[in-house]
């Protein structure tokens, strides 16, 4: 498998099969709060296991360490503040759960493209 599915893998396990009702209801009930807190640093754990499972090559422990703390801030900034929903707000898209939670989820994978592209290669 190449990098991205390893780490498009780590992030169905750490975003959906790792997160309880209790981070889902509560991340984004303030701009600090201990359930997004700790559904980001799961989310993070999980995503740098998988980056080590894929062994595509050899890291730096600065590649690690900055891969951690951006995939920690950028999932925080991204579930904290609701960005899916001030999306589809600015771009006057429907509310729905459906559509809030398909630009949630490609806010990540862009995310993880990126580091991807300009961290991990």
């Amino acid at each position: 498998m190449n990098l991205f599915t390893w780490l498009f893998l780590g992030h169905l396990i750490g975003d959906w099969v790792l997160q309880n009702d209790w981070m889902a209801q509560n991340k984004q009930s303030a701009l600090l709060n201990l359930s997004c807190a700790t559904h980001c640093a799961i989310y993070t754990l999980t995503l740098t296991v998988t980056l080590w499972f894929s062994r595509s090559i050899t890291y730096t422990s600065v590649q690690i360490s900055l891969f951690f703390i951006l995939t920690f801030l950028s999932h925080y900034l991204i579930d904290a503040t609701n960005a899916a929903a001030g999306w589809s707000r600015l771009f006057q898209q429907s509310n729905s759960i459906f559509v809030r939670i398909v630009v949630d989820q490609t806010f990540h994978l862009m995310i993880i493209a990126v580091l991807i592209e300009f961290l991990l290669v």
